[in-house]
């Protein structure tokens, strides 16, 4: 996936999450503006588990390498009456597409 992409799909992800984003500055969701950047989550599977996973109220995740070196993500989460699944070249970018496909799912 090229960076671009995966900068769409984090600025997807934060608005989602409830970060908004006011002539080019953004906020937490408490309001605090942000000097300093804004979780980056196709990088960082502990910024995923810190914003995204609680909102989610996942009961199922399972995380595997596949052949190739890539991985498998397939979520169940709690209440949403689907399982997704989405392959990727990192941990955590496998994450984020399979939560922007049960967001679009909504």
């Amino acid at each position: 996936m090229e960076k671009a992409d995966q900068v769409r799909l984090n600025h997807e992800l934060l608005i989602w999450v409830g970060f908004t984003l006011t002539n080019g500055v953004w906020s937490y969701p408490d309001g605090v503006t942000v000097d300093n950047g804004v979780p980056y989550f196709p990088e960082s599977l502990d910024e995923i588990f810190k914003w995204l996973m609680p909102k989610l109220k996942v009961v199922v995740i399972k995380l595997v390498p596949t052949q190739r070196g890539r991985y498998g993500c397939a979520l169940t989460p709690d209440g949403w009456g689907v399982s997704v699944s989405m392959i990727a070249d990192a941990p955590a970018l496998a994450l984020c597409l399979a939560i922007q496909k049960l967001i679009r799912s909504k």
